[in-house]
Parts: structure tokens; sequence; C-alpha cells
């Protein structure tokens, strides 16, 4: 089946903290997805520090928004939600999904997935 994001839905109980061991692992997942050259691998190494860095403070990070990435990972503002998107309807992105959650899983994070509930994937399904 062809997505357009998904979406890993933290528990209510669910502190930013819990990221700090198994972020890094999802990191490289999505950053992985992207070719690569030296100094932007130096700028994903400096923003995963800083995503860590707010992680550890129990904040919500920042996530993977790099301009060309093959698939951006965000962090909505009003609530516990890890999005992984990319700007087109794609299969790939659930094996991406599925990746992310078996991190998620071995860290014992509870949550639970869902997939296209991003507004921008309603607006464009309705152009169609």
């Amino acid at each position: 089946m062809k997505n357009f994001s998904g979406h890993i839905i933290f528990s209510d109980k669910f502190q930013w903290k819990e990221l700090e061991q198994p972020f890094p692992e999802i990191w490289e997942i999505v950053s992985n997805q992207t070719k690569q050259n030296s100094e932007e691998l130096q700028l994903d190494q400096l923003d995963l520090y800083l995503n860590l860095e707010e992680i550890r403070k129990n904040k919500k990070p920042f996530g993977y928004i790099r301009e060309g990435a093959r698939y951006r990972m965000t962090f909505p503002i009003d609530r516990k939600e890890m999005i992984l998107f990319r700007g087109v309807v794609t299969e790939d992105l659930k094996d991406v999904v599925d990746k992310v959650s078996k991190v998620l899983r071995d860290s014992k994070i509870k949550f639970s997935v869902d997939y296209d509930k991003m507004l921008l994937y309603k607006i464009r399904s309705r152009k169609k």
C-alpha cells in the first residue's frame, strides 16, 4: 500500500526523555535514506546532537527536516507524536515506519501507528 505519511503516536504518559536511547538509531534510519556528501554528514551530526540536547531536557526534538531529504521526521507542537513523511505517495514509507517502530518497541516505549493523517495529504487528495 502506498502512503504519504506515517504517524507514531506516543501514549499520554510518554516523556520526551524516553527517546534519548533510541533516538540516534531512529535518526540513522531516517537520514540514511538520503544520499549525502561529507559536509551534509557533518551537518546531520550537529542536528542529531541538538535534537539529543532537547530530549535530555525532556523537550520535544525538532526532528530531521533537511532540504532535499528523501524522508522527513517532524514532531507536531500540539501532541506527543512523530511524523515520518515524504513529499509524494510511496510504498517505501511503511518499511521506514516499521523499522522505527521496532526500535521503539525494543526500548519499551508505548505507541500506536497510523498513516496519512497529515492535513497536506488531505488537501492533495481533494485536488485529485
